[in-house]
C-alpha cells in the first residue's frame, strides 16, 4: 500500500544543509494502524509530509498503491491528495471564508460531487451537532479541530494522514474522536497513519514506528 525506499530529505536554506530524515525504508499495508512517534523534531511530520504527497523526497522513492509518487508532477500530487488522501493537520488548514459543513464538504466540492449529508452525519459523530453554518472564527480551537477531523473521515478515502488529531482536544473529545476514527477504518479497511505524543493512541494501532534524530529506530 505505502512503500519507503533509501528516503532522505534535506533541507537547504541561506545555503545551509539540515538533514531532516536518514535512509527511511518502511512498508505499510493496506488496512493497517500505524502510529509515528518520536521527540518534537525528530523528523515526523516531514515523514507524514512525504507519504501524503504534501513534500518530495531528497533522494529515494516514495510507493503508494505501486505508483511512485515522488516523481509526480504538481498537477499529479494535487490530484493524488485529493482523491487518494485524506490528511489532518495540526493547524487545522480550513478555510476561513467557510463554514463547517463547507470546510467538511471541501474535497467533494473539489471534485463535484458535494454530499452535504454525510458531512452533517460526520459532524454529529465528532461531536458538532447544530454547528454546521459556524465559521472558524466562532469556533474553539478543538472545534476546529474536529471538524478538520469530520473533513478526512468525509471524504471517503483510502488513506487517512493525522498530525497529532486530538492535540487541541481535552481528553474526553479525544476518547471520542478516536473511537471515531477507529469505527470508520474498520467498516471501510482504510489504511490510518497517525503522528501522536500519545502512547494510549499509539498503543491501540496496530504497529508503532518510533523516530530519532531522522531515523526509524524501531
Amino acid at each position: 500500500m505505502i512503500k519507503l525506499q533509501n528516503v532522505n530529505k534535506v533541507y537547504t536554506e541561506n545555503g545551509e544543509e539540515t538533514k531532516v530524515l536518514t535512509d527511511i525504508d518502511l512498508h505499510i499495508k493496506r488496512g493497517e494502524k500505524v502510529a509515528i512517534v518520536g521527540p518534537s523534531g525528530s523528523g515526523k511530520t516531514t515523514l507524514l509530509s512525504l507519504m501524503s504527497g504534501l513534500d518530495t523526497p531528497t533522494e529515494g522513492s516514495v510507493y503508494v498503491d505501486d505508483s511512485d509518487i515522488s516523481k509526480y508532477t504538481e498537477t499529479q500530487l494535487a490530484n493524488f491528495r485529493n482523491k487518494s488522501v485524506s490528511i489532518v493537520f495540526q493547524s487545522f488548514e480550513l478555510v476561513q471564508a467557510f463554514t463547517a459543513i463547507e470546510n467538511v464538504t471541501l474535497p467533494s466540492r473539489i471534485s463535484g460531487k458535494v454530499n452535504n449529508e454525510l458531512g452533517i452525519k460526520f459532524l454529529e459523530k465528532v461531536g458538532l451537532k447544530g454547528k454546521e453554518s459556524r465559521y472558524p472564527r466562532e469556533l474553539s480551537g478543538g472545534e476546529q479541530q474536529r471538524v478538520a477531523i469530520a473533513r478526512s473521515l468525509a471524504a471517503e478515502t483510502d488513506i487517512i494522514f493525522a498530525d497529532e488529531p486530538t492535540g487541541n482536544l481535552d481528553s474526553a473529545n479525544g476518547k471520542k474522536v478516536l473511537e471515531v476514527f477507529l469505527e470508520n477504518i474498520k467498516e471501510n479497511n482504510k489504511t490510518f497513519v497517525i503522528v501522536t505524543h500519545d502512547m494510549n493512541i499509539a498503543s491501540v494501532m496496530d504497529r508503532i514506528i518510533k523516530i530519532e534524530a531522522g531515523k526509524i529506530v524501531l
